[in-house]
């Protein structure tokens, strides 16, 4: 006797023959692909539903990759994207000279002067000095490099407390030099260490290339 090859299942799991029913007559479900049973999701349960797969488990176990406060994807591209944006952004310009705290909260701690105004302030800015309550919180002071002179500037920005360089307060910018001490505030003294000058200048033999 002829096997009927007629017989299969639906997406549901339920039998019925094809040569009667194009589809499920007790769901109305088409048949399964190839004729093969419906699957089960990803740890048993209930079959997939007309159409609808059931759930899958990421390569390796654990939970797929989702963005931060975002559902499950394949944000793969996105991912890389937003990482090579990152790195993008973490570039600067060359640096120019340092400041380097010698009296403090930050004492022993450098930070870095680029070309143009380097503006200082306790939270924001090109210069954070953070943890001194004396030093305004954005704009207290500024230091400035000017790549045609070669040379440094120094003074205050808008600070409520004075700014002084080698003990001398000042109101007005003032040229700076290497191994000159710069107050900002009565808390916090800074050693300026300059990189570019007479001897190396980034505009000519320091270039890349």
């Amino acid at each position: 006797m002829e096997a009927n090859t007629t017989m299969t299942y639906c997406t549901n799991g339920h039998p019925f023959d094809t040569a009667k029913s194009p589809t499920c007559p007790k769901c109305g479900a088409r048949p399964a692909f190839g004729g093969f049973t419906a699957t089960e999701p990803v740890g048993g349960g209930q079959p997939a539903g007309a159409g609808v797969p059931g759930a899958t488990e990421p390569v390796g176990g654990g939970m797929p990759y989702a963005p931060v406060g975002g559902a499950a994807a394949d944000n793969s591209d996105s991912f890389i994207e937003t990482v090579t944006a990152g790195a993008a952004g973490t570039a600067r310009d060359p640096v120019v000279g340092w400041l380097v705290c010698i009296k403090g909260p930050n004492y022993g701690e450098d930070f870095r002067i680029h070309a143009g105004y380097n503006y200082i302030g306790r939270a924001t800015g090109d210069i954070c000095i953070h943890g001194d309550d004396k030093i305004s919180r954005e704009g207290h002071a500024m230091i400035a490099y000017d790549s045609g002179e070669t040379a440094f500037y120094f003074g205050p920005a808008g600070g409520r407390n004075l700014v002084k360089v080698n003990n001398k307060t000042v109101l007005n910018a003032v040229e700076i030099h290497a191994y000159d001490t710069i107050s900002i505030g009565p808390n916090t003294t800074l050693l300026f260490i300059p990189l570019c000058g007479e001897r190396f200048n980034w505009e000519t033999e320091g270039k890349n290339g």
